[in-house]
């Protein structure tokens, strides 16, 4: 019964494909559009940068998924592979980002920028409304706000093994995550089912395009290498940091990375540590030389499917579009961003996104959030260059220290009061507000007031919503906010 089975659907296939075969002879738009879709695919909508950047960084592309660009030739063939830093965190490769440190007032570009946004993007936003008084006016300079609490991942502490073995068989049930599995088989599956079909009905130039996609990901995975990349300091530090980061400084959406202060500065300042075993000289040669044969393969049979604009134009621009449709929506990089965050990171964040009146209210807000502000346990005097960060954005000058000088006062009477008040009062006004009488009557004459008012109370919202633990790094039940004092907190 089985053999019967098998003998009537070949012919039919087989009729169902000489029919095809008759339509596209026959009709002109069915062979012009053979012509069209391979090259389309394998030019217009392949991103091999963002592909190579995720497989440097964590090994998570399938082999199979490798079909290369003639634009793409020239970075995999450039001497990149000699480089630590992934593919686009490389300088001039992605939109630079600049960072101001909290407690130093360094200023920087961001080594992993790229890493960075790949690792955001992969997070959800919890959005904080800005409720006070300042956004009901007109004329607003809206400044957009992101806090990124960042943690270290707990019970995250396996490393991919050095021996080779292990890493290939055993590793990758740890590393990767189970909708990676599920679209790495997947692909396989398809792979071989579309070679089979092609031996049986004789599409050689389909079939040797899909033998010829396995072996380019072998050759790129044995030139970069398929180990993770992790952060080069992982010693945990009792310290928390606020980095601030935008693209430049007179941005209008800027981001706030708070968290344990050494995985902060490896992520943000410190490349990422590279664990792969350099190849001898002579090897990354033959190696280059066989991709380069490898990729003229593709593109000879991409040229000759366009030629002879039959099934095989088809089959070739059906893979393309799986590896297409794989990369965007089945694996993303967002996703194997996120997984290396969990498992070779072992890093956590949490976004949060909110909005200020102005740029000074901005600059209030991350002065109340930001846990170098003040020396641990007093109000009395700005911690020792804690406001250097602000000087790429706001010229020193007496204006700038009357404004400083009046948003420590403000601080230091509202770490009296209870964070959840903090978060209600939404007007300046002294009767609903939380700043007293004498700081009211003696900044009256200042532009500023309001926004000092605003930013203590945005910045207590986000601690009320982000649970941000302080200057200390602290087990989450004993998190309290930076601006409350161990006396309202015990009171609480």
């Amino acid at each position: 019964m089985l053999g019967a089975s098998e003998s009537s659907v070949v012919p039919a296939i087989e009729a169902a494909l000489t029919r095809v075969n008759e339509a596209l002879a026959n009709t002109p738009w069915a062979s012009e559009l053979a012509g069209v879709l391979p090259l389309t695919g394998f030019i217009d909508f392949i991103d091999t940068p963002t592909k190579l950047h995720i497989f440097e960084l964590f090994g998570a592309v399938p082999l199979w998924s490798w079909p290369i660009t003639p634009g793409d030739i020239r970075l995999l063939l450039s001497d990149a592979y000699l480089h630590s830093i992934c593919c686009l965190d490389r300088f001039g490769s992605s939109l630079a980002w600049h960072a101001l440190d909290g407690r130093w007032g360094d200023a920087y570009p961001i080594i992993n920028p790229e890493t960075t946004r790949l690792c955001l993007a992969s997070q959800p936003i919890t959005q904080i409304p800005n409720e006070h008084a300042n956004m009901f006016e007109k004329n607003l300079r809206i400044q957009k706000l992101s806090i990124v609490h960042v943690t270290r991942s707990p019970g995250a502490d396996r490393i991919p093994s050095d021996n080779w073995l292990r890493f290939l068989f055993v590793d990758p049930f740890w590393m990767y995550s189970a909708r990676y599995f599920a679209t790495s088989i997947m692909g396989w599956f398809l792979l071989v089912g579309l070679v089979v079909f092609c031996a049986m009905f004789r599409y050689y130039i389909a079939l040797t395009f899909l033998l010829i996609m396995p072996v380019t990901g072998l050759v790129v995975s044995l030139i970069y290498g398929s180990r993770p990349k992790a952060l080069l300091v992982d010693r945990p530090s009792p310290f928390n940091r606020a980095v601030v980061v935008a693209e430049h400084m007179n941005a209008t959406e800027w981001t706030v990375f708070y968290g344990e202060s050494s995985i902060i500065n490896s992520l943000l300042n410190k490349q990422l540590e590279s664990r792969r075993r350099p190849l001898p000289k002579k090897g990354y040669v033959l190696l280059r030389f066989l991709l380069r044969l490898f990729t003229l393969g593709q593109w000879a049979m991409v040229l000759a499917s366009l030629t002879l604009k039959d099934m095989n134009a088809f089959v070739v621009a059906t893979w393309i579009i799986i590896c297409v449709l794989s990369q965007t929506y089945l694996y993303p990089p967002e996703c194997a961003a996120k997984t290396w965050m969990k498992k070779i990171g072992r890093i956590e964040m949490k976004r949060y996104e909110t909005e200020t009146s102005s740029r000074r209210a901005l600059l209030n807000t991350i002065m109340a959030l930001n846990p170098d502000t003040f020396a641990e346990g007093t109000w009395e005097q700005l911690y020792s260059g804690a406001l250097k960060w602000i000087n790429p954005i706001l010229e020193a000058g007496q204006s700038r220290s009357d404004w400083e000088e009046a948003t420590r006062a403000a601080m230091e009477e509202a770490s009296e009061i209870p964070v959840e008040e903090l978060a209600a009062a939404k007007s300046l006004e002294v009767e609903s507000g939380f700043l007293s009488e004498t700081w009211n009557e003696a900044n009256e004459r200042f532009y500023w007031k309001k926004f000092i008012h605003e930013g203590i109370y945005l910045a207590s919202k986000v601690m009320k919503e982000g649970g941000l633990p302080g200057r200390r790094v602290t087990p989450r039940s004993e998190q309290t906010a930076p601006i409350v004092t161990q006396k309202t907190a015990a009171a609480k």
